[in-house]
């Protein structure tokens, strides 16, 4: 039976939880769902599926542009924030609820009623947690940050507190339920879905032609940051003594101190940066091992979609989901954390890889399809 979905994300940008939500909803097209989506702040890097609706609305500046906004905004920046370290979203969410509430409403006038609404993203559930439906669930892509101090529970209370939360994996899941254990919180419900992936548009993006490099090389996916440790990265890559270069796709803050570092260790010509690309799947296709680095991985999608395209992964086994996606003879290849036990995956990933055609379930269980089925599933009574 057709269902009409609701879909709500931050920003329409080039990154995972973008990727995830598209994904999700190209499916529910594809299989005579009606979708929409409501884009909160803004990009224009990734386009839906044709089918899709969008909307895009921002209640910060809807909220602010009324006399009563602009005054409500100015009091809470310049005295409620600093008396009250991190509860920004607190202030903007209150309202931003309300918003979402009248969005819905009057989108319902016109098209008929959701059947359900699902939210992705912490920066998109801060924004309009004040308003709490049955229909409403929010997907948790990775446990909250560290608010410091006693107001901690408050805040874990507003996000939290009888809310629908999805999990993208276990580890999350977990964290989650401790968080909420330690300070009181009940959710109305608690469960883990993973994410999708479009398997066959994968593999034919994996087709498109794009300028390789010369020589065989190792391939990194990833935004440039603090917690994708792409230093480690490096570091392992040199320590490896491979002959392949290493290829990293992707942009970010650390763009410059990391080729910085390329520089002071000697190995520009064989280290390429090849910035953020909106279909990446050509360079994990022809690489001959995708490698991961983080320091943290709530899912780790860029696994599987390097799977997908047939390319075995390396990966520090850090705290999060890569152990949930490399698993059977893929998990030969989760190190240690430490650049020294990397170095030794690269070279075992190079020597002896996987046989990923040999264990075709090692993708299937992120088929779209199937992933779809469960979020259609989730309850949507108190």
């Amino acid at each position: 039976m057709s269902q009409r979905v609701l879909l709500v994300l931050r920003k329409l940008k080039i990154g995972g939880i973008e990727r995830a939500t598209l994904d999700l909803a190209s499916v529910l097209v594809r299989e005579g769902h009606e979708v929409h989506v409501l884009v909160l702040k803004g990009g224009h890097e990734l386009e839906p599926a044709p089918g899709v609706m969008v909307h895009r609305v921002d209640f910060d500046k809807a909220f602010r542009r009324t006399g009563i906004g602009l005054l409500y905004d100015l009091f809470t920046r310049t005295l409620l924030k600093p008396l009250l370290p991190g509860s920004g979203f607190v202030w903007r969410g209150w309202y931003g609820g309300w918003y979402f509430k009248r969005f819905v409403a009057s989108l319902e006038r016109d098209t008929g009623r959701f059947d359900r609404i699902i939210v992705r993203g912490q920066g998109a559930f801060e924004t309009i947690w004040s308003w709490n439906d049955p229909r409403l669930w929010q997907v948790a892509e990775s446990w909250p940050g560290e608010h410091r101090g006693w107001l901690r529970g408050r805040y874990l209370a507003c996000l939290y507190q009888h809310k629908r939360v999805v999990s993208v994996s276990d580890i999350v899941g977990r964290q989650l339920d401790a968080l909420c254990r330690q300070y009181g919180i009940r959710t109305a419900h608690r469960m883990t879905v993973p994410n999708l992936c479009d398997i066959e548009g994968i593999r034919r993006k994996a087709e498109e032609p794009v300028e390789l490099p010369d020589k065989p090389y190792v391939v990194h996916v990833a935004r440039l940051s603090e917690v994708k440790r792409q230093a480690w990265l490096i570091r392992a890559y040199i320590e490896a003594q491979i002959d392949e270069d290493l290829v990293i796709v992707g942009d970010g803050p650390k763009r410059r101190v990391l080729e910085t570092l390329v520089d002071e260790l000697g190995v520009r010509e064989r280290v390429h940066f090849v910035g953020s690309q909106i279909n990446p799947y050509p360079w994990m296709k022809h690489a001959r091992l995708f490698v991961l680095s983080s320091r943290s991985e709530a899912f780790g999608i860029a696994l599987v979609e390097s799977m997908i395209c047939g390319t075995p992964c390396a990966a520090i086994g850090c705290p999060g989901g890569v152990r949930n996606v490399l698993v059977h003879d893929q998990a030969r290849l989760v190190a240690d954390d430490s650049i020294a036990s990397l170095a030794q995956k690269i070279r075992e990933g190079l020597s002896e890889p996987p046989d990923l055609a040999s264990d075709p379930e090692l993708v299937e269980r992120f088929r779209d399809t199937r992933i779809m089925q469960q979020f259609l599933a989730l309850p949507t009574t108190s």
